[in-house]
């Protein structure tokens, strides 16, 4: 899986489906968990939440990783996200 951030990620970051524990399409509070929309979470904001990467919107892929880190992405494609998700979480 791979994602990019602009203007925070000059590249794209990368984590391979190998890394991945748990991944699901979810429906967020953007405000209430993770203090509104951006590049948010991590050191400052509800650390145990982990990180979340949004535009707008409240549904998003939460990854949660075999290093027991977290991260959410958020989403406007929540059939398309699902359908990828099963997609490669079966192949494993």
């Amino acid at each position: 899986m791979h994602y990019q951030f602009l203007p925070f990620h000059f590249s794209y970051k990368i984590i391979k489906w190998n890394e991945i524990e748990k991944a699901t399409v979810r429906i967020y509070d953007p405000i209430g968990e993770y203090g509104g929309w951006g590049l948010k979470g991590g050191a400052f904001w509800n650390k145990g939440k982990g990180k979340c990467i949004n535009v707008s919107g409240d549904i998003g892929i939460q990854l949660v990783l075999k290093n027991d880190k977290k991260l959410l992405i958020g989403t406007q494609k929540k059939e398309e996200a699902t359908q990828v998700l099963k997609k490669y979480i079966n192949n494993d």
